[in-house]
């Protein structure tokens, strides 16, 4: 009876597996949609064209782009968390899957619950910059002359709670430099008004930034890369100043609906390791002003509890407040 048992187990343990490995072999059975959570134009949207276009190559299969921009990317979000998870819906995912729980805003799912991370594709990093009449020209000359105004020292955002906006707040706090943000509707404002000199300076992400910077338009005080960004290779970055800690970036990556059957999620993060990988993808996205990134689901997880974490923090010692 007992060999009976153990035979009919293994037996279980073989359909099991063997239904795993249909269910891969079976992925993808049409279309696959991947959502980007804003509206067509813009470094998100050509981002999720890239991936989709080398996706559609490498599965001989039609990947598509639809585009659900609004509610500070949630709208995109739900469609997809709320998806059948069968790995025919994706999300390109961006740093909102962490900012938007930082900053309280009401969501109809569970970031951290109700998707399933694939591997994080490329991250965009922030720049500091500032306008050419000020007397400084490094980061020790600028913080001495920041810290010597009789009154805050104001600096241009492209929105009140966006990961640049954030990460400022939290660049300032370590450094003690005497500063307050103004908030512009899109980054070609605030950029505009520190070409003009009506704002000392910036921080956004490097594109369109860095091309002024390079340009000799503006000078550039830091970038929060790991590496020099080739948008701008004369600007230090935030570990040659010392800052290691300071390492950020508007970050996207592929996730899916919670759920999705682990041989199908397996074969996506390998579909994103060869896209990531392929040297054209990589040139495009480095004219973007990206670096290519990539990691297991595992690891994207853990990256989306410590941004969430960390943006969370910021946000209550800056008493930080978005409609929504």
């Amino acid at each position: 009876m007992l060999k009976r048992r153990s035979m009919l187990a293994g037996t279980a343990g073989w359909t099991i597996v063997g239904a795993s490995a249909v269910r891969a072999q079976a992925w993808p059975s049409g279309q696959v949609k991947i959502v980007v959570p804003y509206i067509p134009g813009g470094a998100t949207d050509t981002a999720g064209r890239l991936v989709a276009e080398k996706m559609t190559a490498l599965l001989g299969q039609q990947v598509i782009v639809e585009n659900r921009g609004g509610g500070n990317t949630i709208i995109g979000m739900e469609l997809v968390a709320k998806s059948k998870p069968d790995g025919q819906t994706l999300l390109l995912g961006t740093t909102t899957l962490a900012t938007n729980a930082a900053l309280g805003l009401k969501q109809p799912y569970e970031p951290l619950k109700d998707f399933q991370p694939i591997s994080t594709i490329a991250d965009i990093p922030d720049l500091i910059a500032y306008n050419n009449d000020v007397p400084a020209n490094s980061w020790p000359e600028f913080a001495a002359w920041v810290n010597k105004q009789p009154e805050k020292v104001r600096f241009a955002t492209s929105g009140i709670g966006n990961q640049p906006h954030l990460w400022m707040e939290l660049f300032k706090t370590r450094n003690k430099l005497n500063l307050e943000v103004v908030a512009y509707k899109g980054s070609a404002e605030a950029i505009r008004d520190v070409l003009a000199g009506h704002v000392p300076m910036l921080c956004d992400v490097v594109l369109p930034t860095g091309n002024h910077v390079k340009a000799g338009r503006m000078k550039g005080l830091v970038v929060a890369s790991a590496e020099r960004s080739p948008m701008c290779p004369d600007v230090p970055t935030v570990i040659e100043l010392g800052m290691p800690d300071m390492v950020s970036a508007v970050f996207y990556g592929l996730v899916a609906p919670a759920g999705v059957p682990r041989p199908v999620v397996d074969r996506l993060n390998a579909l994103c390791q060869e896209i990531i990988k392929d040297p054209e993808v990589k040139k495009k996205f480095g004219d973007l002003g990206f670096f290519m990134t990539g990691s297991t689901p595992e690891a994207y997880l853990e990256k989306l509890k410590f941004e969430t974490a960390r943006w969370t923090k910021v946000v209550k010692e800056n008493d930080i407040k978005v409609e929504g």
